[in-house]
């Protein structure tokens, strides 16, 4: 039997299912006081993996566009990089939806796009 499964023969669907469902909250609770399992833990990883995203994609550009504003049409090529951050964001709803189903099937892979960040 592996660590992810409980004693009945099942995943811990669950508390990985926190890792998602309250992002930040969640994969704290499942990492500090939940840490043998397995299960928990790789979707907590992975939930912090989408938060991470979702801070520093606008944190880069907001970076990036106070770095060209100086150039001239500056604010026209942040208002293009722009779509990076909105890309992101949507990648990472994708992935959130995909993380879910990971975990009621009892799958450990990776969410797309964004899932091999923090192994």
């Amino acid at each position: 039997m592996s660590e992810d499964f409980d004693g009945r023969g099942r995943v811990n669907v669950d508390v990985a299912l926190l890792a998602y469902l309250v992002p930040l909250l969640g994969s704290a609770y499942i990492l500090s006081f939940r840490k043998e399992d397995e299960f928990g833990r790789f979707h907590a990883v992975q939930g912090l993996t989408l938060v991470l995203a979702l801070v520093l994609a606008p944190a880069a550009w907001a970076l990036f566009s106070g770095l060209v504003a100086w150039i001239p049409f500056g604010g026209v090529v942040a208002a293009y990089v722009f779509a990076l951050v909105v890309a992101v964001y949507l990648a990472a709803i994708v992935s959130w939806f995909a993380g879910i189903v990971n975990v009621l099937r009892g799958r450990r892979a990776p969410v797309p796009f964004f899932g091999r960040i923090l192994r």
